[in-house]
């Protein structure tokens, strides 16, 4: 059995933004080895897990915490508050019965509301999942969205509002 300690998006519902700071989840299970992620597992059957978390490893909480690898495309998004942005990241995945290969692979479109050294806050977000069909994520109507640095693989900016 292991215990991690890891950070999450956050989704809002209310129309204004109530971000203080990222919040700290924590799992216990067991570890199962992945590539580019962390498997904790809470239920297995014959050895398999049949429910568990799929954490990206950058999402990990660690007792130093590592520099953020994507410095060059989150340099300084000051410039580009309240333009039109797209965000790709990587999610943190609850599974039951179906084993993902992979954390979820998202995209979060919107107005960038605010940034700062340790997140993104896009403003009235439509998010989806890549996979071999998207989805909308989550179903219900989302006025902001937190997105951990760490957790960005690319950004696209739309238009730059002057």
């Amino acid at each position: 059995m292991i215990t991690i300690r890891y950070i999450d998006a956050i989704y809002f519902t209310n129309k204004y933004c109530e971000y203080k700071k990222l919040t700290t989840h924590i799992a216990l299970g067991k570890l199962v080895s992945c590539d580019n992620c962390i498997m904790i597992s809470f239920v297995e059957n014959n050895g398999i897990p049949k429910k568990g978390l799929l954490v990206p490893k950058e999402a990990l909480i660690l007792k130093e915490k590592i520099l953020n690898k994507n410095s060059d495309i989150l340099k300084d998004l000051s410039s580009y508050k309240n333009s039109n942005i797209g965000v790709y990241w990587k999610d943190v995945v609850y599974f039951e019965n179906n084993i993902p290969n992979e954390c979820t692979q998202m995209y979060s479109e919107g107005e960038l509301f605010s940034e700062d050294s340790e997140i993104i806050i896009i403003k009235n977000p439509i998010t989806i999942k890549i996979k071999n069909k998207i989805d909308n994520h989550p179903k219900v109507k989302v006025f902001f969205i937190v997105i951990p640095k760490l957790f960005v693989t690319s950004i696209e900016f739309y238009d730059k509002k002057l």
